[in-house]
């Protein structure tokens, strides 16, 4: 049979009416899931889904709710069983259903809600347009196979030309961030209509697949041809979670009473053990440091590279074959990206799982770029501080290069509109670089106090203002300028080694003079830069020739000295022959261009 296709202008078209239509009914009070079972069969080798979900929503605003709206999913069959309740308004074009329930919900009152859904792959596509149901590796979101409750911001338009081409208001990326915020932290960023849930699953699948849903696992039977799995969740989460199904095998090991496994393609075994090994280092950093793991497992499940990402959720980490299962490294001196993904994704069950940020601006900050911290920390305590730089250059790198494909404006990190660019990159060597000035003990008393006070809260939902706050409790006074100047500012350098020589003095000592110097600048959201006086605690350093195979040298001076003037020269003496020195070696700082920082030595 032909499948029926929209193409590009008419999908335009639907978002923009969506949007006109019902963008009105946006921020009305709405029940909130707080409770959710899910009956969950695939067939992979026919492509089909069928699921019952089985809901507890409650009202916990301040006012009755007389009718609950849904915003639906494209190809799937869904059926909606509401009691007490009549559809007053459907319109099956845009996917916007109204039920009018017979007695308003009042404050603090729940009510069952069932949702049945189904897909099956049908007609003829130019391409495959749901890669998320396969014959093997099918991976799917929750938010995917069930409708939502109420208008959803996430399906407008978002490209800036087109919506001034439709007629559509400039779309602001977030909200405006607020101090002491409440009416307007109600939402995390990640959903409008829940804050922490639970959920049991009974998943089926083909009995030579296995079949993984959040939680731990129950119970396994089967029936035929056919297998299940009933998991529950151990702790309650966001709503925000999958489910997986593929011809895997798996590596299990038991850390502290916590189940470490990999699912994986038997063919894709080669970094499976570097997987392992990053969890259980990540584990053994994070309880230590930000408080207990709520889980009882933590999985790491390969799928198809249709898509190539990891993303963190309750306790599983679905991970593409493409970026981490086939990924070659065999060469030590390559940044190991595995262990590092690993790693960020295990921070997540921490910064988003744990502590989520309100939906407005500076939410990433709390999520991505503490993952970020606390993935460094891992890869250090794991490969060493003197291999710090190799990432942390890199992290500068694309952050330099990708800030100049902006086309709206660079936010400062406080202010951060999900821009990968900031909150990953940038946010990398900004949590590094006050680490290394304020203390780990110091970023990590801040960053457990954040889990104390808002793991698991109820909204309101903490801001950026939060976080940033407490670092800059643990602050020194002589030190506070870096509070501004990293998460208020955009701040950039110019550091450059002019001139550097040695000459030997005896027979293990050198000494060596070199010459830098240093502009500070500070930029506006639209990339202009201003030179401002330089007053910075900035290292300098001197390194020895790099061994064969090994792309740099060994430190054999550094020191953090006081740059306020735009030109210094510093002598200094080493006890082996040097062969570069100069300014910010370890590429702590933004730096323009950073290939600069260092000079080979001459000598004299």
């Amino acid at each position: 049979d032909i499948k029926s296709y929209k193409s590009d202008k008419e999908n335009e078209k639907l978002q923009v009416e969506y949007e006109k239509l019902y963008k009105k009914y946006e921020g009305i009070n709405q029940p909130r899931t707080v409770d959710v079972k899910y009956n969950i069969d695939l067939f992979p080798s026919e492509r089909k889904l069928n699921v019952k979900a089985r809901l507890i929503v409650k009202n916990k605003g301040i006012t009755p709710i007389d009718s609950i709206h849904f915003s639906m999913i494209e190809d799937y069959k869904t059926i909606i069983k509401l009691p007490n309740s009549k559809i007053v308004f459907n319109d099956d074009e845009h996917g916007y259903v109204i039920y009018k329930l017979n007695h308003p919900l009042l404050p603090g009152d729940s009510i069952p809600l069932e949702i049945e859904t189904s897909y099956a792959a049908h007609g003829f596509e130019n391409e495959v347009s749901n890669t998320s149901i396969v014959q093997n590796g099918s991976f799917f979101n929750n938010s995917a196979i069930l409708p939502q409750i109420g208008y959803q911001k996430n399906q407008e338009l978002t490209d800036r030309d087109k919506r001034k081409d439709n007629g559509l208001k400039e779309r602001a990326r977030m909200t405006a961030l607020e101090r002491n915020c409440t009416t307007n932290c109600m939402n995390t960023y990640i959903s409008s209509n829940s804050d922490w849930v639970n959920v049991e699953t009974i998943f089926s699948t083909s009995s030579d697949q296995i079949a993984i849903a959040p939680g731990s696992l129950l119970k396994k039977w089967t029936v035929g041809n056919r297998t299940y799995y009933n998991y529950k969740l151990d702790y309650q989460a966001l709503d925000f979670y999958s489910f997986l199904s593929a011809r895997y095998e798996v590596k299990r090991k038991k850390w502290n009473g916590i189940d470490i496994e990999v699912y994986y393609i038997p063919e894709h075994k080669y970094n499976v053990d570097k997987m392992i090994s990053s969890m259980e280092h990540s584990l053994d950093y994070y309880i230590a440091h930000f408080g207990p793991y709520k889980h009882h497992q933590t999985r790491i499940i390969e799928f198809p590279r249709y898509a190539s990402f990891a993303q963190s959720f309750p306790g599983t980490m679905p991970y593409s074959e493409g970026i981490g299962f086939i990924e070659n490294l065999t060469d030590p001196e390559s940044i190991d990206m595995v262990y590092y993904v690993v790693a960020h994704e295990m921070g997540h069950q921490y910064w988003a799982h744990q502590v989520t940020g309100a939906e407005m601006q500076g939410a990433t900050l709390l999520s991505e770029t503490m993952a970020q911290y606390s993935a460094l920390m891992v890869m250090e305590k794991m490969y060493g501080k003197d291999q710090m730089h190799k990432f942390l250059k890199y992290e500068a790198d694309r952050y330099l290069r990708d800030r100049g494909g902006e086309r709206l404006k660079e936010s400062p990190l406080l202010k951060v509109e999900n821009q990968g660019y900031i909150h990953y990159r940038k946010g990398s060597v900004v949590m590094y670089y006050l680490k290394e000035m304020i203390g780990e003990t110091a970023i990590n008393h801040a960053l457990k106090n954040m889990i104390d006070s808002f793991a698991y809260r109820q909204p309101p939902y903490p801001t950026s203002y939060d976080l940033v706050d407490r670092f800059e409790k643990e602050t020194p006074d002589s030190l506070k300028y870096l509070i501004k100047d990293l998460f208020y500012d955009i701040t950039l350098f110019n550091n450059r080694t002019t001139e550097a020589s040695y000459k030997k003095i005896s027979d293990k000592k050198y000494e060596v003079t070199f010459t830098v110097t240093s502009e500070k600048l500070k930029a506006d959201s639209l990339g202009h830069e201003t030179k401002v006086e330089i007053n910075d605690w900035i290292e300098i350093g001197v390194l020895s020739k790099a061994l064969d195979g090994k792309k740099y040298g060994k430190k054999l001076y550094s020191q953090l000295v006081k740059i306020n003037s735009n030109t210094r020269t510093f002598k200094v003496i080493v006890n082996e022959q040097p062969y570069q020195a100069g300014i910010d070696p370890d590429y702590y700082l933004v730096d323009r261009i950073p290939d600069d920082n260092l000079k080979k030595v001459t000598e004299l």
